[in-house]
């Protein structure tokens, strides 16, 4: 599959929008990191995706043991920045890496999670039986069930990502949403749960850390009242701006392995995969 490595290219469209929105795009950044980790030590769902940074693992690992938690790390990556379909494997630790792992409610949450996430099986720290864990690697079900994400959401994304290869399924999202328009066999024009619009992720503005299998499912409707609920508490003028954006009209498009963004404040371009024809969604909220 042709590849191109993680890259983000934004530009508002004026420098009015820029001096209002960057600011506030920031402090959306803090919000959903934020909420991702505590959503986790309020007892709402058992691990978030945790990142230790060279310059400040100590701090970071530190927090975890304050609040109870447990850690496990999984991998060493190189750094990126964009939308990573992949982490980039390294054995050097420097101020290039990052360290990829979970913060998790209990410790064996954190092995469930670590073994899940391992793709050489050796590195697993328990053994599990055939029906608990996928025995040939990467166990994504497992992984995403520990996260808090709905069973539909799951499923689609086993379907659509692993065995299909939709790498960025936006198109694939808005297709299966109900009352959707489909213009033609690449183009889908769509409303739905402003929650759900994931269709800008890569510039920090979502509601939800996962891929929702429409805009209108329930279950992930249901995870973004609460996220929204938790970001809310870091920042609330931030968030309802978040969700401001994202009830906005825009177009997604993907072709040539770049995907392309046109929203009234701002285009933005970002890595995406190979597809035959170009896809395009139209989101009217």
């Amino acid at each position: 599959m042709v590849e191109v490595f993680p890259f983000v290219r934004l530009s508002w469209r004026s420098d009015d929008i820029r001096r209002e929105w960057e600011p506030i795009r920031s402090r959306i950044y803090g919000a959903k990191s934020f909420a991702e980790y505590n959503m986790v030590k309020k007892g709402m769902r058992n691990c978030d995706v945790y990142q230790l940074d060279p310059d400040k693992f100590d701090t970071q690992i530190n927090r975890v043991f304050l609040d109870n938690l447990h850690y496990l790390a999984i991998l060493r990556s190189k750094q990126y920045g964009g939308f990573g379909h992949r982490h980039y494997d390294t054995d050097t630790i420097d101020e290039n890496t990052f360290i990829y792992g979970c913060v998790c409610d209990t410790l064996e949450n954190a092995v469930k999670f670590h073994d899940a996430g391992v793709i050489n099986l050796n590195q697993r720290i328990k053994s599990w039986l055939p029906t608990e864990m996928n025995q040939m690697g990467i166990d994504h079900d497992v992984t995403g069930a520990l996260l808090g994400y709905p069973k539909c959401d799951r499923d689609f994304f086993k379907n659509v990502w692993l065995s299909e290869g939709c790498l960025d399924p936006m198109f694939e999202v808005a297709k299966n949403t109900e009352g959707a328009e489909i213009v033609d066999e690449n183009t889908v024009n769509v409303g739905g749960n402003v929650y759900l619009n994931r269709l800008i992720r890569y510039f920090g503005f979502e509601l939800i850390p996962f891929f929702p299998h429409s805009f209108d499912c329930k279950e992930a409707g249901k995870f973004g009242v609460n996220f929204f609920k938790v970001m809310s508490e870091y920042d609330e003028e931030a968030t309802w701006k978040c969700h401001e954006l994202l009830n906005m009209p825009m177009v997604w498009s993907l072709q040539n392995c770049i995907t392309y963004i046109e929203h009234p404040l701002f285009i933005g371009s970002a890595n995406g995969y190979d597809t035959p024809e170009k896809k395009t969604v139209r989101w009217l909220p």
